[in-house]
């Protein structure tokens, strides 16, 4: 097997498992991983055209929109046109957004505290390690633009 098929199999693997988080939302249902990347990208970010939001997820246009457009019926996200542009369409986190990102969060946290509660201190330290070594890396291949 080669390296990259290891890693992504082993990276999928983890986030499928640590990541299975229920997010709710009361009007709409179900948030997708895919709608929390749109959340995490927004909040990190600020306002985003969605031409931009689309290229930074990896996806075209049209699959930007369907993921945000569940996103704003649950008032969650806010479209509207640029005042310079109005051809182009400016997403913004609206607070509903925001709350349910910190939900997520919180629910995450406690799902690591749990995990962390049962593994010895020596796994805890390997495991930080390895993932800053894995933000490090990926950090440093976003600044050489071949991301």
């Amino acid at each position: 097997m080669k390296s990259a098929e290891r890693i992504d199999l082993l990276f999928k693997s983890v986030l499928t498992r640590f990541f299975s988080i229920p997010a709710r939302q009361p009007s709409s249902g179900a948030v997708t991983f895919a709608q929390m990347r749109v959340l995490w990208i927004l909040d990190s970010r600020g306002p985003e055209a969605l031409s931009v939001l689309a290229r930074r997820l990896g996806v075209s246009n049209s699959t930007a929109t369907e993921l945000v457009d569940r996103l704003v019926r649950g008032g969650s996200v806010r479209r509207e046109h640029s005042p310079r542009d109005r051809r182009q369409v400016v997403l913004s986190l609206r607070p509903r957004g925001k709350r349910l990102l910190d939900e997520f969060s919180r629910r995450r946290r406690e799902r690591f505290e749990r995990l962390l509660r049962v593994v010895d201190r020596s796994d805890v330290r390997r495991m930080a390690e390895a993932l800053e070594t894995l933000n490090e890396i990926v950090g440093k291949w976003e600044e050489g633009g071949d991301a």
